[in-house]
């Protein structure tokens, strides 16, 4: 059975602080603004019952005296008038604030999201605790602002209860303590309610399953996954279990909310006895003429005021507790630290093509417990063009992953010109690497100019390397060819868009690679859709453009790494052969045997 999740005062202090402060981040004035209003629409009942009551006692005497000058009633009907006034300016003001803060909220809070998993890194982000958060986050991060809203709502439907309740205390205790004693019950119910419909949203089996069915829905909703599944015919095996899923989720939330409904139903009955009762004590007075037909009005309206005061109070309080028991899952992703620590040593734009050694390291990923890499080493002197090749699965990926710092390995250490990549300020790290991965991004909503620009959009655009780094991936004559050329838009689902083939669209993330241009270059095979012609070219491009730099290629591809001043073949995590194309070939190992099965592929063809 899971842990219950149990909140302090503390908690609930800390989280409502941080929320009210990313709304005042948001805006300032809608800050004060929604106060402001929440107050006097809870406080504007019980001013309009009392200047009415004054009214009608005023127009009763008038009539019994036969005296028909309304000028003693018109400073009263004034006083409404504005009381009416206020409400109208305030409602407008609530409306235009509310609809206002929608349209800042989207942005603000996906912005943060997005910015404080990228903070955190792919290393942090895998964990499946942190990914649990993440999905959480995605699903409650609208509820920040819930939550200060309700801390507004909370405040200004307890002033309203305190001034109600004084006034009716006095009238009458007993009406006072009823209407108390039905609202805890009602109180306590919801709260029970809504624990048990929080528990069973955020239990580890309903939060996983819920994962399984998020990916299931993206897939059959993604253009690019759609025609595979089409043409295989998974979509009612995907929709089953999709569907499945949330039939079981919705019973168990249905089970909850029809407890719920017959319990509420019948704490309601108690409420309206309650009500009713203490408008018959109020007749009575009336009758027994202890109190004005107008203080008959007043009193009735301060009981309804009194009754929804509380209610509202009760119901935020229970809304509240619920909203913040989620905000805390969002609160704690916040408050997540990356697992790759930032290094404090600053390292400026690389001058010479930096060496790299890597020393005895080991690595695994997280939750997993084969090791990828055991005490292994690796060195590459500056400005070598060094390439590593092997089989899937050997770990070549894993290599970049932990030279470009995503990861930190568990033991040992990778310096760069001597110095630990670990004390290195991480940006500063980035700055100085240019990588192409296999599963490379690439950018849709961009034009072709943009998709390379991104490559080294810390500097002003240069269009004329933008061209040049184009060329050089062989991708500058087709590029010329679409409607509008490089600001073509890479989506046909965007007006003046097109869909470029995989091939096109790898040779623009190559085209990024070269206009990057940065002192320490790793090129990890993202050509598997390009022809073997083109991907001949765009390497010999590499090696005579980035002739002053560090260059690490990864291939499966042995006819690519040809040229590469040193080859490191790997399997399974460890290095088994070393040295260059001659000196491997000459061996007739592993290398050797690899090189002349693709061979005889490429002549067979």
């Amino acid at each position: 059975m899971e842990k219950k999740k149990v909140l302090s005062l503390k908690d609930y202090f800390k989280i409502s602080m941080w929320s009210l402060k990313i709304n005042w981040d948001i805006s300032k004035f809608i800050s004060i603004t929604t106060l402001v209003t929440s107050i006097y629409s809870n406080l504007s009942g019980i001013f309009y019952s009392l200047v009415i009551a004054k009214i009608i006692d005023s127009l009763i005497q008038l009539s019994q005296s036969g005296n028909t000058e309304i000028k003693s009633v018109l400073s009263l009907v004034i006083l409404f008038a504005i009381i009416e006034l206020l409400s109208i300016i305030t409602d407008s003001v609530d409306r235009y604030s509310r609809r206002y803060k929608r349209r800042l909220v989207r942005s603000y809070l996906s912005r943060i999201e997005y910015q404080k998993i990228n903070e955190l890194g792919i290393q942090t982000i895998q964990l499946p605790e942190v990914a649990n958060k993440i999905q959480k986050t995605s699903d409650w991060i609208w509820s920040v602002t819930d939550v200060s809203d309700t801390v507004v709502s909370l405040m200004s439907s307890f002033i309203r209860s305190v001034v109600a309740g004084v006034i009716i205390f006095r009238f009458s205790p007993i009406i006072t303590l009823g209407i108390l004693f039905v609202s805890a019950i009602s109180y306590i119910q919801k709260k029970t309610y809504l624990q048990k419909d929080f528990d069973w949203q955020t239990s580890d089996k309903n939060m996983e399953e819920s994962k399984k069915a998020w990916w299931i829905q993206r897939s059959l909703t993604n253009p690019e996954e759609i025609d595979e599944i089409g043409l295989v015919g998974s979509f009612k095996f995907l929709d089953k279990k999709f569907n499945d899923f949330y039939n079981y989720f919705n019973k168990g939330f249905e089970k909850i909310l029809r407890a719920e409904s017959i319990t509420g139903f019948f704490i309601e009955i108690g409420n309206l006895g309650v009500i009713v009762g203490g408008s018959i004590k109020i007749f009575t007075m009336v009758l027994n003429k202890d109190i004005s037909i107008g203080n008959t009005t007043f009193y009735l309206g301060t009981v309804k005021s009194f009754y929804g005061g509380i209610s509202n109070f009760l119901s935020n309080l229970v809304w509240f507790r619920d909203l913040v028991m989620k905000e805390k899952e969002v609160y704690d992703f916040f408050e997540l630290q990356s697992l790759v620590s930032d290094g404090h040593i600053k390292l400026e734009r690389l001058l010479t093509p930096p060496s790299i050694e890597v020393k005895n390291i080991s690595f695994h990923y997280p939750n997993a417990k084969r090791n990828i890499f055991k005490n292994f080493s690796l060195k590459i002197n500056s400005g070598d063009k060094v390439a590593i090749v092997g089989e899937n699965g050997a770990g070549k990926s894993t290599l970049v992953k932990l030279l470009c710092r995503l990861y930190d390995p568990q033991k040992g250490e990778i310096l760069v010109n001597g110095k630990p990549l670990k004390a290195l300020s991480l940006n500063d790290w980035y700055k100085n690497v240019g990588v192409l991965f296999q599963d490379y991004n690439f950018y849709g909503n961009l034009s072709v100019e943009e998709n390379i620009y991104i490559g080294k959009s810390i500097k002003k655009i240069n269009k004329k390397n933008i061209i040049k780094a184009s060329q050089n991936a062989d991708a500058h004559s087709f590029v010329l060819k679409y409607p509008l050329k490089y600001q073509t838009l890479m989506s046909e689902r965007l007006k003046e868009g097109i869909k470029p083939s995989k091939g096109q669209q790898q040779k623009i993330a190559i085209a990024r690679f070269f206009y990057r241009d940065a002192p320490f270059a790793i090129f990890d095979e993202p050509t598997s859709a390009i022809d073997s012609d083109s991907e001949f070219k765009i390497f010999n491009r590499i090696y005579n453009f980035f002739n002053n730099k560090t260059v690490v290629i990864i291939s499966h591809r042995f006819s690519t790494v040809r040229k590469a001043d040193k080859i490191f073949v790997i399997k399974e995590g460890k290095i088994v052969e070393q040295g260059n194309h001659k000196e491997l070939m000459e061996k007739k190992g592993l290398y050797f045997n690899n090189f002349n099965k693709q061979a005889q592929g490429y002549n067979s063809d």
